[in-house]
């Protein structure tokens, strides 16, 4: 594990009620360009450490304060919904004012290539886990339980996988990178990121987003097929939308994220941060 010196923590604002031994955590970091960002999540007021799975939003307005309330706006998007199997994600929040779709797209491919993916974590926590077990089972044959353990990390790596380009010293957790066929069968497009077009963190009804899909991904069209659509053709498609509509009936972004809680990605990093959370991991 990393170390998380780096990151700074700062206190709730207190507007979402905590329960039980639950809070929003929010924490202030700085992005591989150094700029400050921000991550919150929910989760008991013990774990120090966020969760893998995460969405990222942009904030493009140049009238967005400063000291953005990111609490309030994980609370208020979650309100009344259930968005979520099991545990919730991170919401990462980026400060580029002005930014266009490309420009956000090529800080979140910079934010990619020092961070890595959230793979990376998983199979650090998959491997401790059989080191743990290792030791535990004392009938074990200690060099084949190695062998085993190693073999079964390589078959998670792809090859185009994107690699951080130097150590993550600060202890961030990598980004979303789906490689299941299926997480992006209704997409079309492997990566996407959010861009907040509104000052404010007090969701309204009238609060609106642009939903960003980039990294388009090959469709295999049976022979003879008519192609109506190819998204090879189009590298960033970009949608329009409410970030929560509840009158129209036009789907939301909320909607859209909700649709995708049992993602295999999604799943995936859910499960590993639970196993890094009884490891006694308060970092990645």
């Amino acid at each position: 594990m990393s170390s998380s010196k780096k990151i700074i923590r700062k206190p709730t604002s207190g507007k979402p009620p905590s329960s039980r031994g639950w809070k929003c955590h929010q924490v202030t970091f700085q992005d591989h360009t150094g700029n400050p960002a921000i991550m919150a999540w929910g989760a008991e007021l013990a774990q120090r450490i966020p969760p893998l799975a995460s969405w990222a939003f942009y904030m493009v307005n140049r009238d967005t304060p400063r000291d953005f309330n990111a609490t309030a706006f994980k609370f208020n998007l979650e309100n009344g919904k259930d968005l979520y199997s099991g545990a919730g994600p991170r919401y990462e929040f980026f400060f580029l004012p002005g930014a266009t779709p490309e420009q956000c797209i090529a800080h979140y491919r910079g934010e990619i290539a020092a961070r890595g993916t959230m793979w990376r974590q998983v199979r650090q926590v998959r491997m401790a886990i059989k080191e743990t077990k290792e030791k535990e089972d004392e009938r074990a044959d200690n060099s084949a339980q190695e062998s085993s353990s190693d073999e079964d990390e390589d078959e998670d790596e792809d090859e185009d996988e994107p690699q951080p380009g130097i150590a993550n010293e600060h202890g961030l957790p990598g980004l979303p990178w789906p490689k299941h066929k299926d997480d992006w069968f209704f997409t079309d497009y492997r990566q996407c990121l959010f861009m907040y077009l509104d000052p404010n963190s007090d969701i309204q009804s009238s609060r609106n987003v642009c939903l960003v899909k980039f990294d388009p991904m090959p469709i295999k069209w049976e022979e003879g097929a008519v192609v109506r659509w190819d998204p090879m053709e189009q590298p960033i498609n970009t949608k329009y939308m409410k970030l929560i509509d509840e009158e129209s009936g036009e789907e939301d972004l909320r909607d859209w994220i909700q649709d995708r809680k049992n993602a295999h990605w999604v799943l995936e990093a859910t499960e590993a941060t639970e196993q890094a959370k009884t490891l006694g991991w308060e970092a990645w």
